[in-house]
């Protein structure tokens, strides 16, 4: 076996995986992604999101696995509970892909470049505090405390002892992923995302937060800055598309597709991957 050819490289066969905002968007292109190349995916998503359907969906298609648990991630109490129950089924967590985002958009929309002094203002003071307090607490506050809920079986990915004489670690186990955003890295001048780009901004500094406290643990923790992918938030090419203009500038021309993600997410959460990095990339 050469350790150097991609599928040894990029495997994640058998690997136990955690995805949220599984059902929907980035987060349900990934499970896919990690099912077709044959790993146990724990699909979490809010309990009105179609759960079952996607698990469902990924069963039937293989030749990984897939299950589905509800859990308000903006609840420190449901994010306890979904690590206990994570823990009576597994030994250990290989992935934890911590996708799950949302964005508040100002109630009083106007055209940031070119709207009045007074208009651009009422915008801008027309967001509610709660929007930017769920805003954090969904895309930057959750990042934190589902990794720390889940640690220990993320340790013991890291620390599992391999038929080849190895540990997990040294296989690329036991390894969280954050889902930021492009957002995060330029000004948005054209759209007002203020709330939603400084809690992406915030995740990317998480992520090297938490990858110094837990690397002597052989925990890697990497974020992955995705364009513009078509999703719930993002409807791409139909109503309420604002980034229409933006997708026309990049290279390919287009969205983001789920083999654009897919293949990032797998090379960085496999023993190919690295750690305390953002990963920006555009669609196609």
């Amino acid at each position: 076996m050469n350790p150097l050819e991609t599928p040894n490289l990029m495997n994640v066969k058998g690997r136990v995986a955690l995805v949220t905002g599984g059902s929907s968007g980035i987060g349900r292109m990934i499970a896919q992604g990690l099912v077709s190349n044959g790993a146990k995916v724990y699909i979490v998503a809010l309990p009105s999101d179609p759960i079952a359907e996607t698990v469902a969906e990924l069963n039937a298609a293989g030749p990984g696995s897939a299950e589905g648990y509800p859990c308000d991630l903006t609840s420190k109490s449901s994010i306890a509970a979904l690590a206990q129950t994570i823990t009576t089924l597994e030994p250990h967590l290989d992935i934890l892909i911590s996708n799950a985002g949302i964005r508040r958009d100002p109630p009083i929309a106007c055209n940031v470049l070119t709207a009045s002094l007074p208009d651009l203002q009422a915008s801008l003071w027309s967001s509610p505090e709660s929007d930017w307090a769920e805003t954090f607490q969904v895309n930057t506050t959750a990042h934190y405390f589902l990794t720390v809920a889940l640690l220990p079986l993320l340790v013991a990915a890291a620390n599992q002892p391999l038929d080849n004489g190895q540990l997990g670690r040294d296989d690329g186990r036991g390894v969280v992923l954050l889902t930021s955003s492009c957002a995060s890295m330029h000004n948005a001048s054209n759209v007002d995302m203020m709330s939603y780009a400084t809690s992406k901004a915030a995740t990317d500094h998480l992520v090297r937060l938490l990858a110094v406290k837990v690397a002597r643990f052989g925990v890697r923790v990497l974020g992955i800055n995705p364009g513009f992918f078509p999703s719930r938030m993002n409807p791409m090419g139909g109503k309420g598309d604002i980034f229409k203009g933006l997708v026309e500038k990049v290279p390919a021309g287009r969205a983001g597709r789920a083999e654009d993600i897919v293949g990032v997410v797998v090379f960085l959460v496999s023993k190919a991957g690295v750690s305390g990095v953002s990963w920006f990339f555009n669609d196609g």
